[in-house]
Parts: structure tokens; C-alpha cells; sequence
């Protein structure tokens, strides 16, 4: 049971920071906005976290993120399997998806 409430206190606080970043509501987001507890690395909790923040505040704004479910998951992103996105991992996963080269479509 307090392991159930610290990991929701932890996702909560995760999304109020996340909330309190200004994110573009389209296109790649930074590696700072996902990097939210500034560690260097992206975490799968980090990552879930901004891509479900950034499609409820667009969807708020009356914007819904169209094929919101066929981006691109933590695994995609993470190429070495270690469990968290360093800089390069996200930018070259982001350049495939600029090239149309991404998951899921």
C-alpha cells in the first residue's frame, strides 16, 4: 500500500511539473520538457507522463491530438533497452519520426 501511494504521489508530481512547462502543442518536444526531474536521462515514467499531459492539454484547448495513439511508445525511443532515453536516443527517434520512419503507422 505505501509503495501504491508513493509511486502515485511521485506520477502526480510529475504531472504538475510536467503541466508547468510550457510545451509547443505540436511538433518534437525538447529533452529538457521531458527530463522533468533533470537527471540527464528520460525515464518511462517521465516520458508517459509529458506525452499524457501534453495530449489532455491539448485536448482542453479544444485541440485533440489526432492518431494521438499511434505515436511512438517509451520502447521505440529507448534503442539500447536500458530503460531510459539519453539526448541522442530521443533526437535520432524523433528525426525517424520527422522522416516518417516511425512505429505504429
Amino acid at each position: 500500500m505505501k509503495t501504491i501511494l508513493k509511486v502515485l504521489c511521485c506520477t502526480s508530481l510529475m504531472v504538475l511539473s510536467v503541466q508547468a512547462i510550457d510545451t509547443p502543442s505540436r511538433g518534437p518536444l525538447s529533452f529538457q520538457a521531458h527530463d522533468t526531474n533533470k537527471d540527464g536521462f528520460i525515464s518511462e515514467d517521465e516520458f508517459n507522463a509529458v506525452k499524457a499531459a501534453r495530449i489532455s492539454a491539448n485536448a482542453e484547448a479544444g485541440m485533440p491530438m489526432r492518431n494521438a495513439g499511434n505515436s511512438p511508445d517509451f520502447a521505440y525511443f529507448d534503442t539500447n533497452k536500458d530503460g531510459k532515453i539519453s539526448p541522442a536516443e530521443l533526437e535520432k527517434g524523433q528525426r525517424q519520426q520527422l522522416q516518417g520512419r516511425g512505429n505504429k503507422q
